[in-house]
């Protein structure tokens, strides 16, 4: 079960998402019908209840990759329910399609300073994150990431970030 799990994880997040939108069909719902995009997401959104990672410091790196790759989505996959929740209210008031940052400046990479795991379910992982462009001066900002660990899987339970992080997170606590 477990490896089952991995695998399917390892494809949502190896499956390039620009690649599923472009070759998708456009499917308008007939009368009466619900919107089928709609459906879709609602249905991916609840599989990510059922994956998962095994470490935070997995926890921490998706949701980074996340940030490099400007996808909300992948970030939403490494929260707990709560902060699921509260991320997705979020990008639907600011009318998001899931894609956060910028092209440039952009994230450019991230590092791990500070990984704490105060217990076997708790873990405090402080991130920098790199940004910028060709054109631009390199900045660097700062992630907390509090994980706890649900069953088998370590989530992310709330974030606090340098306020200029805001633009790659669409996120504020």
């Amino acid at each position: 079960m477990r490896k089952t799990i991995i695998f399917l994880f390892s494809i949502i997040l190896l499956f390039p998402v620009t690649k599923a939108v472009a070759d998708s069909p456009d499917i308008p719902p007939l009368p009466g019908q619900v919107d089928p995009y709609r459906t879709r997401s609602e249905l991916l959104m609840d599989a990510t209840a059922y994956t998962g990672v095994f470490t935070p410091e997995q926890a921490a790196s998706v949701w980074a990759k996340g940030l490099e790759m400007r996808s909300a989505a992948m970030q939403y996959t490494v929260m707990t329910d709560k902060l699921k929740k509260e991320y997705a209210e979020q990008l639907d008031a600011l009318r998001s399609n899931w894609v956060t940052g910028e092209s440039s400046p952009s994230v450019m990479s991230y590092a791990f300073k500070k990984v704490n795991k105060t217990d076997e379910s708790h873990a405090e992982i402080i991130l920098q994150i790199k940004v910028g462009s060709y054109h631009d001066p390199t900045e660097y900002y700062a992630a907390r990431l509090w994980l706890v660990r649900e069953e088998e899987f370590w989530r992310i339970d709330r974030i606090a970030a340098d306020e200029g992080l805001y633009y790659y997170t669409l996120y504020k606590p």
